[in-house]
């Protein structure tokens, strides 16, 4: 197997394919070529199964029909520099890395918005130009007063389009006190406003002070800011396109910020690029001007590359990858998730407003403690299971992800909680099964602190959890230590203690689970404060039996 690698890829990650084939290492980084010739580029692919792009033009059917390529990887969150019909006709599955540089375009900006508002490239040019000298104290009181700016502080900030990188901007706008208003006819209005407003698009324009672009190209959105929509702008206010340069009439933008009709503007994308000395917005001092960087870090190449190796590994196992741009060659990507869509999206929205719930019921804080369910559809298991390091309060539907009972991710762009493998383990053994709560409510922590199990004190702890919840030895989180730990003191009950990290509640269901968690807390409760003044007293073991028998029927009936 021999790949061309002419992508950016970290040491550690090509280290690891050269163990697995037979590597030329390529990037455009070093090189500075970029193939857009077919010629060229047919030839350069020759004798290679596997190509790692990030930006060659692979749009003619010729380089699929000419070539033995048997995979395509692109370094893209989306690869529309791809023929991909003419993929699927070959067969060639193509590979790409949604998500790699989201982090890095929602910080770039958040900087470019407070270098509009400060002045602060301005500044810097002045002062690193032989224009810039102080004889006296006027001479600084001048430069003073020219760069004087202005605070984000309850600034109007519109930002259109509210996928995966407007939303993170708004996520760190948050601490600026700021009111954010978005643009976005595909996003659900309640997710918006966990944010801010949900506006139409000339509202967004005349009432922002900040206008912030990061809607995908579309033809239906060419030239959406046009010259009328730019005319309607506060002359105070300023846009940032980090997007694509298709989305803003660029001739239209140039004179509103050369005849000073709106403050200034931060430009990253451009209709024609790469961009030169010779571009009219590098003469005006009220632009930013930065050549298509807003994903250039050294985090981006390594998720990158971390993603593509992931990807590739499953697939020279013969398994199909978790981010695959045409996953029809595969057929349908499992019959069960196609027909039942509708059990799915109910079931996301179930376990965000079960998440929310125990939230502010303080069962959890934060992103700690997880959420599963399964599916259990012709002898199929999908498990939808929270995502890692998602915030409660902040989490949507499209958060939750969908994967298998070995761990891979069949949808969603997020990686699964660290504890996937608990759940998945859980799954595994217990067919009666369907729901999963892993929370650190109050005493039941206390409990798992002091590593004590919570023996049946009351009777409605047996019914609903089946006797004596033990306090599984200490593993770490996320680890296979902690997940056989907790298997091995769970049995056939439907509640654990786990030593140091709370509790986990089983149902048939996630109201199930629900009321197995609030059972077990309620216990702990009452154990707890018992204990403080004696031992507490057990049930009977004639109404131990009794009540192990009602459990039986709860289970059987799935009641819980």
């Amino acid at each position: 197997m021999k790949a061309l690698i002419t992508a950016s890829i970290s040491d550690q990650v090509l280290n690891e394919l050269k163990k697995k084939m037979e590597i030329t290492y390529e990037s455009w980084r070093d090189t500075g070529i970029i193939y857009f010739d077919l010629k060229e580029l047919l030839q350069k692919l020759e004798g290679y199964d596997i190509f790692i792009t990030a930006a060659d033009d692979l749009k003619k059917a010729e380089i699929f029909e000419q070539t033995n390529l048997k995979l395509i990887v692109s370094c893209r969150g989306d690869p529309f520099n791809i023929n991909i019909e003419a993929a699927n006709k070959k067969k060639i599955p193509i590979i790409y890395t949604p998500l790699r540089n989201v982090e890095a375009v929602a910080e770039f900006t958040i900087g470019l918005m407070l270098s509009l508002a400060r002045h602060l490239t301005h500044i810097d040019k002045v002062l690193h130009s032989n224009e810039f000298e102080v004889l006296d104290f006027e001479d600084w009181i001048n430069y003073f007063n020219k760069f004087i700016g202005i605070e984000l502080f309850e600034k109007t900030i519109g930002i259109l389009g509210f996928g995966q990188i407007g939303k993170r901007v708004a996520e760190r706008l948050k601490s600026f006190g700021v009111n954010i208003i978005v643009y976005d006819p595909f996003v659900p209005k309640d997710i918006i406003e966990d944010f801010g407003t949900k506006v139409d698009l000339d509202n967004l324009m005349k009432n922002s002070d900040f206008i912030t672009i990061h809607a995908a190209a579309t033809d239906d959105n060419d030239n959406l800011i046009n010259e009328e929509r730019i005319s309607m702008m506060k002359k105070s206010a300023y846009i940032i396109n980090t997007a694509k340069g298709s989305i803003i009439d660029y001739d239209a933008l140039y004179n509103a910020l050369a005849d000073k009709s709106i403050a200034g503007a931060a430009l990253d994308v451009f209709p024609i690029e790469p961009i030169d000395e010779d571009n009219e917005f590098l003469k005006l001092d009220n632009v930013i001007v930065t050549p298509h960087f807003g994903g250039n870090t050294q985090e981006v190449i390594k998720r990158q590359s971390n993603l593509l190796l992931q990807d590739i590994n499953l697939w020279l196992n013969n398994e199909k990858p978790n981010h695959i741009l045409n996953p029809e060659i595969y057929g349908k990507k499992n019959s069960d998730l196609d027909s039942n869509i509708k059990e799915i999206e109910h079931l996301k929205k179930e376990i965000v407003e079960l998440c929310k719930k125990l939230l502010q019921e303080g069962h959890v804080i934060g992103s700690a403690g997880n959420v599963s369910a399964r599916l259990k559809k012709n002898g199929a298991d999908i498990v939808l299971i929270t995502p890692s390091n998602v915030r409660y309060d902040e989490m949507v539907p499209n958060d939750i992800l969908l994967i298998n009972l070995k761990g891979e991710v069949i949808e969603g762009e997020r990686n699964p909680s660290v504890e996937k493998q608990l759940h998945l383990g859980i799954y595994k053994q217990r067919d009666d099964v369907n729901a999963i709560i892993h929370a650190h409510g109050i005493y039941s922590t206390i409990l798992s602190t002091l590593n004590l199990s919570l023996p049946p004190v009351i009777e409605e702890l047996v019914p609903y959890l089946g006797g004596e919840i033990l306090c599984a030895e200490y593993g770490e989180a996320g680890t296979e230590e902690l997940a056989k730990s907790v298997l091995k003191s769970l049995e056939d009950k439907n509640a654990i203690i786990l030593a140091n990290h709370g509790n986990l509640c089983c149902g048939s269901h996630l109201d199930g689970a629900y009321t197995v968690l609030q059972y077990l807390e309620r216990g702990s409760k009452i154990y707890y404060l018992a204990r403080l003044i004696k031992e507490p007293n057990l049930l009977p073991e004639d109404t131990i039996d009794f009540e192990k028998e009602i459990f039986e029927v709860f289970k059987e009936s799935k009641k819980i």
